[in-house]
């Protein structure tokens, strides 16, 4: 794509008090100037451009699967969608190098007693069901909620607001001489922003390339103190839903791009140089493969399901027939949980609950102090092995 517009920088001034400067070693401090460059992302709610007619012709196939996918997805007997969006989010916080067991995810949506990295992936899946519930057209304010829901269980007082503050990516943490990239300073951020908003809501542009972009361009502004790359891909799914290439259901896209970290990480690199086709091929691969893993997901899924159902002996109509799909929406669960789902009393929900540890569909979480919460190993395992790269491999190998 000619002419596609390179990040430009500016020179600004950086101050170094001498009571900061006491504690940064010398070899790090003589490297800290007056002065350091910040990024200008060039503006694209005005912009047009040509893609390659090859990738034109992958994009069209792409789409094509995708909606395929979304209508046979939405046809399943039990609720994929939020078991996808469970792996896209655990998967989307690994690639921030953010880990932490199925079991621990779902207990931290329930309880505050969940280890810190569990909830701060929880915070994803809110943020992702934040995403898929708004309405309209991206807008600053939807972004600044979904950063909110992101963050919510964190406590962080920045939590959907935009930064004050220079941030920068790699380097030191002293300043951000050094960095592998500056992004634009704060007060460029809400124009910046507001134009990004605009250019979502063009309807020349093939929605995939377009989401793409608008990813990468939205990791090149980063808004956000914290949370940048979690917010972003979050982003690729409400722009996917905004433009009807996903209605129903959603893909663990980030569980493609965790197959080829590098690559991504140097299609945004090769976006900021001038060069938007990388991230588009790259996003084009990896619904690809998610749409793969999604499949094998839901067939396991359905296997697990099938397998506790065979396992219930009460007769027909009974609740506990309900539990198995409960349980691939939330594989944590307590007595009101299951209570306020199925619709019936907390005492009746224990009986339940005490009669799947008995089918060995359920068994006690373990820990006295997380009080009496129940996972369903199978599933949880299973959603371990489709978030990890090991476990995407494995997956995939498997035919």
């Amino acid at each position: 794509m000619n002419g596609w517009p390179a990040v430009s920088s500016e020179e600004t001034p950086w101050h170094l008090s001498d009571d900061d400067a006491v504690f940064i070693p010398k070899a790090k401090r003589r490297k800290i100037t007056a002065t350091y460059r910040a990024a200008i992302p060039a503006l694209l709610s005005e912009r047009t451009f040509t893609l390659p007619s090859e990738l034109i012709e992958q994009l069209s196939e792409t789409r094509s699967l995708l909606t395929r996918f979304d209508e046979r997805q939405a046809a399943l007997p039990f609720n994929m969608p939020s078991l996808l969006l469970r792996s896209e989010s655990a998967a989307s916080s690994q690639i921030e190098n953010l880990t932490s067991s199925a079991r621990n995810i779902a207990l931290a949506e329930l309880s505050p007693s969940a280890p810190k990295n569990a909830q701060i992936i929880a915070g994803n899946i809110a943020a992702m069901r934040c995403a898929l519930s708004l309405s309209g057209p991206l807008t600053p304010e939807s972004v600044r909620d979904i950063h909110r829901a992101l963050l919510g269980q964190s406590g962080a007082n920045f939590a959907g607001q935009l930064r004050q503050e220079q941030v920068w990516v790699g380097g030191t943490a002293y300043s951000p001489h050094g960095a592998l990239f500056v992004p634009p300073i704060a007060e460029r951020v809400p124009d910046c922003l507001a134009d990004l908003c605009r250019f979502s809501q063009q309807g020349a542009i093939d929605p995939l390339a377009k989401a793409a972009i608008a990813h990468a361009q939205f990791e090149t502004i980063h808004p956000f103190i914290d949370g940048n790359g979690r917010t972003g891909r979050t982003l690729l799914h409400r722009m996917l839903r905004n433009d009807g290439v996903l209605v129903q259901s959603t893909v663990p896209v980030s569980a493609g791009l965790l197959h080829d970290i590098d690559n991504y990480m140097d299609s945004l690199a090769q976006y900021q140089q001038g060069n938007p086709l990388p991230i588009i091929e790259q996003l084009t691969d990896a619904l690809n493969l998610a749409m793969a893993i999604a499949q094998k997901t839901s067939a396991l899924a359905q296997g697990i399901i099938n397998d506790w159902h065979g396992r219930i002996t009460e007769r027909s109509g009974a609740k506990i027939h309900e539990l198995p799909t409960l349980l691939v929406e939330q594989p944590v669960v307590d007595s009101a949980y299951v209570a306020s789902h199925l619709g019936i009393t907390q005492r009746a929900a224990t009986t339940l609950i005490n009669r799947a540890c008995e089918y060995g569909i359920l068994r006690p979480l373990g820990n006295a102090r997380r009080g009496d919460f129940y996972q369903a190993p199978a599933m949880l395992d299973m959603l371990d092995s489709v978030s990890s790269i090991a476990g995407i491999r494995r997956l995939m190998a498997q035919g």
